[in-house]
């Protein structure tokens, strides 16, 4: 049974009851958890869900949150499209299999038909981001690139046919995750962004379990939050604007977050057959991924 559900509700006992129903209903399957990052390696998600403490959650994050009652004993395994971050993975074997997403479904693929367009990621009100789609504007007006800015809902349709004409992609804000990052890619767009950590899951880390930051592909650039590296980075794309070269360098790079592992997911099928992934095996992930509180004398 394959439960697809983002971190926190996934957790949640309250938003997602079903979880321990099924497991009275149908007690010899196993429950397995798909979702875009495995948990204990983000702090930020990490410190709010399994310790209760305030990680700058919005309310919306945490509604129907039990403080208490979460933890990564809910499901006896995870299947993960990346496991990358600043933080090292927890040390000893995981209860996870790092499989990749497959997104190629005919739509995603160049059309910009000879012309660089740029594309600005949805407003974020909150903290200073407004102040990074102020310079992303500045920047490309000062490198006369002509660009749109995302607002309001699209279709799946209507959404995808704006990314195949985009050749440049802004980031707004500190994505957890964000499909579009490989969306685009396979669009043919580079992708911009203030901060490497804004683009974290998509680092490349040869040791996942060693501390810091990994490498991004060739499709990123990194301005550092700077005007003048910004405007000679646009500058740059503008001269050498070659979509096909962005698909194959994704392709070349991160092929798993386009098409999947396949191979891993092979993997994790061979531990299922081989009952080595079970119906009991959650409750021996009780304390896995804990993160305590100082004690207070």
């Amino acid at each position: 049974m394959v439960v697809v559900a983002n971190v926190p509700l996934s957790f949640s006992r309250v938003a997602m009851p079903n979880i321990e129903l099924l497991r009275r209903l149908l007690p010899s399957i196993p429950i397995v958890n798909y979702d875009l990052h495995y948990l204990p390696t983000i702090v930020k998600w990490g410190r709010a869900i399994l310790n209760g403490e305030d990680a700058g959650l919005t309310d919306a994050d945490m509604q129907g949150i039990e403080r208490g009652v979460l933890g990564m004993d809910r499901y006896d395994w995870y299947l993960m499209v990346s496991t990358a971050s600043e933080l090292p993975m927890p040390p000893g074997a995981q209860p996870c299999s790092v499989i990749g997403i497959h997104l190629d479904d005919g739509s995603l693929y160049p059309a910009q038909n000879g012309e660089l367009r740029a594309l600005i990621d949805f407003a974020q009100e909150r903290n200073d981001y407004p102040s990074y789609r102020a310079k992303q504007i500045d920047g490309l007006e000062r490198a006369g690139i002509p660009y749109e800015i995302l607002d309001g809902t699209y279709t799946a349709a209507e959404i995808r046919a704006i990314y195949r004409r985009t050749g440049i992609f802004m980031l707004a804000h500190r994505e957890s995750f964000g499909l579009p990052i490989c969306e685009l890619q396979a669009c043919g767009s580079l992708i911009f962004t203030p901060h490497a950590s804004w683009a974290g899951a998509h680092w490349m880390k040869d040791d996942p379990a060693s501390p810091g930051p990994g490498a991004h592909s060739p499709n990123f650039r990194i301005y550092d939050n700077d005007i003048g590296v910004l405007t000679a980075q646009l500058e740059d794309a503008k001269r050498t604007f070659d979509p096909a070269r962005v698909v194959d360098t994704f392709n070349e790079y991160q092929p798993q977050l386009f098409r999947g592992d396949s191979a891993a997911l092979l993997l994790f099928l061979g531990l299922l057959r081989r009952g080595e992934i079970h119906a009991r095996l959650h409750s021996e992930h009780a304390l896995l991924g804990k993160l305590r509180r100082p004690q207070v004398r």
